[in-house]
């Protein structure tokens, strides 16, 4: 047999009980039937520091031992510290600590610190206290006294177990390292009498022969470590990654497994007609006449009132505490719990089972040898109205509504007298989602405002339950936090303005409520204002790597259960009108174990989406992967997107009025939002003052840019607040902000632009001086030769600004953004305007966004006295850029010369998102007629 189960550490792992039952370590030679290792030979000043790690099981008249010998050489001063202290564990209820050695060798000498009265002390305090658990193990450690660097330290031990759960059967179980693991020598060996029924099993990679026979007992021997696995998908099934074990046992198949263990639970539910767990099942009959009612309570109500605590003292590893007494004490680990709540199922006659389960290698659990060991917990099955149900006491949050959630576990061994096989688990959707989003947005401000929203998280299960001590512990800081972590990153912050969690534990659900603001969902790309309507649809990519050839018949693994619902309601700018969905409004589709439902329509001024998400737990098989993939693959390439209508109203058209009066529930959010933020939290101040910028009420944000500064400033604060300034024609403080940002953060591009606003303030030495103590990369060289062919046309030296941009332009021929750079050189200083247009012309062919290059070429056709041409190329940029202030300005001057209507409209819109425009333009001489 060849079989597996989950990982164990180096310390071998035997499960068995008292032979000898000690809580004091014993110090005696190794037993008679333990082979020695020739220490001698293994010892070594070169290779791993780890010498010997030498493993022997003896498995006999039900006890399993368990002796280990290791030998450490001590190479470092770390090393000696890791080493000084030793420890030892055994659980005393089960068998003894049985000490053969302790030595020192030095310089080839043996130093037996047992013989000089060395020993072990006993910690008598619980080791795992904090994580819940007492599971009945003493530690023994010890100081090592006197070693050295360049000493090797050797301790050989015994542990005897005789488990009490067990009666006469016995397991062992051995971990088995695989390389890289260094090691000078090491091997596991498994041996029992011959005439004993004892099988074995380990993973298939591992070739072993069969068991020698030697002196009246078999023998198996494992050199290790084990040569390096090979390797295996991460989201292949667990059976694929488990490690490499060596189990050995006297359980026949899984039948013996349930029939030894079944007499433990049956005897430890019982409870008489006065008792007191009697008396919470009459409770519960009085509460509800429905069996599945019934049994809801009774989980909850060994969920709620009874603590977690591994209790595996007196033999409690495998034996439950009575169902009494844990109701006694209000506190127990999985099997106390799953007696409790057996009891209580079958004092209301309803038909109940306690089964073995393991969380972490299910789908492995039939290939594994039949042991206890295969399993680490246990959970309660009821059969109701012929529907099976899986109970978990251990679990939280369970109620009528989600009691039929399968666990996610694969198999479970039921204990029942005369025993039971392995049964499925058999999975199915989940009753309620475990998350449902719904969120109302108010987007109906317009397109380029930002939008309200309203999120509801509704949480069930378990999930719920973890909020539950947020809601008690009522602390602000917390839901800050939490607001905090929910806003997100750069231009898709959403800023909080309330956050609310309350927990509903008759329903176990929490509520998570978020009022906040998003920034707008639309967006302007190509000349195309659209949104990306997500309908909860987007998952992780899927795409499972099976290129190997030993892997081409490995199945991938799928997390389950799961269910989640999303619903979105938003109110449209200009109630709607003309708002359209293009795209697959309606979708039915899955891959492998997956499956989405999701539709979308607009009425009455609003856009609703909605969409669910079901997952199972499972595999997907080899042969189904390829299709698999491709129903992924157009799930992902599904697309639905919310599309405004042409003439869409944008925020610089709006009049100031009426601008007000949209921004004004927005600006109220923001303010409550800056309220309820922690102190060191400016995100809703920065976004309030960004808001405020974007609809040109450039005062207000410049007095919350000058708040932000005060409390945190930053390179990126003074230079947004320095176009504040300039707004207003204040350029020393345009200059006084850039030059505290390259205090702050020594940036070319900030120098840069000191560079400019010194020489247009008439200090061109020191501009110079600047831009030629920058050290310049191969990216920032147009930029940087752009800025000296703009001082040095500000200082009236045109043909040395033409040559700047003549070498940069040489640089990178071809560069899109070179040839505009000349362009608009051309345009914004009236020279070489002759041959211009043919360097505008190429830079717009080349240009991925041919805004600025059109406004550029514009510039030149103006200076040309070509207004037409001028006017059509800036449409041309506008209809790429709708939000181009110096498209707008430009193309109200050139109306006005042309005799053009609706040039005061170009020039109100242009001076109002930037009304230093008038200034700039007119110091080069682009005036109105």
């Amino acid at each position: 047999m060849h079989k597996s189960i989950a990982a164990l550490p180096l310390l071998a792992v035997a499960i068995s009980a008292p032979a000898h039952a000690g809580e004091e370590p014993l110090y005696q030679p190794a037993p008679a039937w333990v082979e020695e290792a020739d220490v001698q030979t293994v010892l070594s000043d070169d290779g791993p520091a780890t010498l010997l790690y030498d493993w022997q099981h003896r498995l006999e008249d039900g006890v399993a031992w368990v002796y280990h010998d290791w030998v450490q050489r001590i190479d470092n001063p770390q090393s000696l510290m890791q080493a000084n202290t030793q420890t030892l564990q055994w659980l005393p209820d089960k068998g003894d600590l049985i000490v053969h050695r302790m030595d020192i060798i030095r310089d080839g000498e043996v130093i037996d610190l047992l013989d000089q009265g060395v020993t072990l002390d006993v910690l008598r305090r619980e080791q795992g206290l904090e994580q819940r658990l007492l599971d009945g193990s003493l530690t023994a450690t010890v100081s090592v006294p006197g070693l050295r660097e360049g000493d090797m330290l050797r301790i050989a031990h015994t542990i005897s177990t005789d488990d009490q759960a067990l009666g006469d059967e016995v397991q062992a179980v051995q971990y088995l390292p695989s390389e890289p693991w260094q090691v000078g020598t090491a091997r596991a060996v498994m041996s029992w009498p011959a005439d004993e029924d004892i099988l074995w099993g380990v993973e298939d990679r591992v070739g072993l022969e069969q068991p020698e026979l030697r002196d009246g007992y078999r023998f198996l021997t494992v050199d290790l470590p084990l040569a390096e696995a090979d390797p295996v998908p991460q989201d292949a099934p667990s059976r694929y990654l488990r490690p490499a074990i060596l189990r050995a046992g006297s359980f026949s198949d899984w039948q013996e497994v349930s029939a030894v263990m079944a007499p433990h639970y049956d005897a430890a539910a019982e409870a008489g007609s006065g008792s007191d767990v009697a008396g919470l099942a009459r409770d519960i009959m009085a509460r509800a006449d429905d069996p599945l009612e019934r049994a809801a309570l009774a989980v909850r109500l060994v969920q709620d009132e009874v603590s977690y605590l591994l209790n595996g003292l007196d033999g409690g590893n495998y034996l439950p505490q009575s169902a009494e007494e844990t109701w006694d004490v209000r506190y127990g680990d999985c099997k106390a719990k799953s007696v409790l709540l057996l009891s209580l199922l079958r004092q209301m006659n309803i038909d109940a089972e306690p089964v073995l389960v393991s969380t972490q290698m299910g789908d492995a659990i039939p290939e594994l040898l039949p042991l206890p060991a295969a399993f680490n917990h246990v959970i309660v099955h009821a059969m109701i109205d012929g529907t099976d149900y899986w109970l978990d006491g251990t679990s939280s949050a369970t109620r009528l509504a989600t009691i039929g959630d399968v666990p996610p576990f694969h198999y479970a061994l039921p204990l029942r007298e005369g025993g039971a096989d392995l049964v499925p688990m058999q999975q199915r959707d989940l009753a309620v989602p475990q998350m449902r989003m719904v969120m109302n947005v108010d987007h109906s401000a317009g397109v380029d405002l930002p939008a309200l929203m309203a999120l509801e998280f509704r949480l069930s299960g378990p999930a719920a339950a973890q909020m539950q001590a947020m809601v008690d512990a009522d602390n602000p800081a917390m839901l800050q936090q939490m607001a905090r972590s929910m806003a997100g990153q750069g231009n898709s912050q959403m800023q909080v303005s309330a956050l609310n969690v309350s927990y509903d534990e008759d329903a176990a659900v929490a509520t998570i409520e978020v009022e906040g603001i998003l920034p707008p969902y639309f967006e302007w790309t190509d000349g195309r204002l659209r949104s990306s309507v997500d309908t909860g649809d987007q998952f992780a990519e899927f795409n499972p790597d099976r290129a190997r050839p030993a892997w081409r018949d490995i199945p991938v693994a799928t997390q389950g259960p799961m269910r989640q619902s999303f619903d979105l309601t938003m109110m449209l700018p200009q109630q709607g009108d003309g708002f359209s969905l293009e795209g697959d409004r309606q979708m039915e589709a899955g891959f492998g174990n997956m499956r989405f439902t999701s539709s979308a329509s607009i009425a009455g001024g609003e856009m609703r989406a909605a969409a669910e998400a079901f997952g199972l737990l499972g595999e997907i098989a080899p042969e189904d992967l390829p299709q698999a993939r491709r129903s992924f693959r157009e799930i992902a390439n599904r697309s639905l997107e919310l599309v405004p209508p042409e003439d869409v109203t944008w925020r610089w058209k709006l009049s100031d009025s009426q601008r007000a009066e949209r921004a004004a529930p927005i600006l109220e959010a923001y303010g409550k939002a800056i309220e309820f933020a922690e102190d060191d939290d400016f995100g809703a101040l920065i976004g309030r003052a960004r808001f405020l910028g974007s609809i040109y009420d450039f005062n207000a944000s410049l007095k919350d840019f000058d708040a932000l500064i005060a409390e945190q400033p930053s390179a990126w604060a003074y230079t947004q607040r320095s176009w504040l300034h300039r707004t207003k024609g204040d350029y020393e403080a345009v200059l006084d902000d850039l030059q505290s940002a390259y205090e702050l953060e020594y940036a070319n591009g900030t120098a840069l632009n000191i560079a400019r606003e010194l020489a247009y303030l008439g200090r061109i030495e020191e501009a110079r001086e600047l831009l030629g103590s920058l050290v310049v990369s191969d990216d920032e060289r147009l930029a940087h030769k752009d800025m000296l062919a703009t001082v040095a046309a500000i200082d009236g030296q045109l043909e040395v600004a033409r040559q700047f941009i003549a070498d940069a332009v040489a640089d990178a021929p071809q560069s899109a953004a070179a040839l505009n750079s000349d362009c608009w050189f051309r345009g914004l200083w009236n020279i070489g305007l002759e041959d211009g247009l043919e360097v505008c012309t190429q830079s717009i062919e080349r240009a991925s966004n041919a805004a600025a290059a059109l406004d550029s070429r514009a510039l030149i056709n103006f200076r040309l006295g070509d207004y037409p041409s001028a006017i059509a190329d800036l449409d041309g940029a506008l209809a790429i850029s709708p939000g181009l202030a110096e498209s707008h300005y430009l193309r109200g001057l050139a109306k006005l010369h042309a005799g053009v209507d609706g040039a005061e409209d170009d020039l109100t819109v242009a001076l109002r998102m930037a009304p230093h425009l008038e200034d700039f333009y007119t110091r080069h001489g682009i005036v109105a007629p």
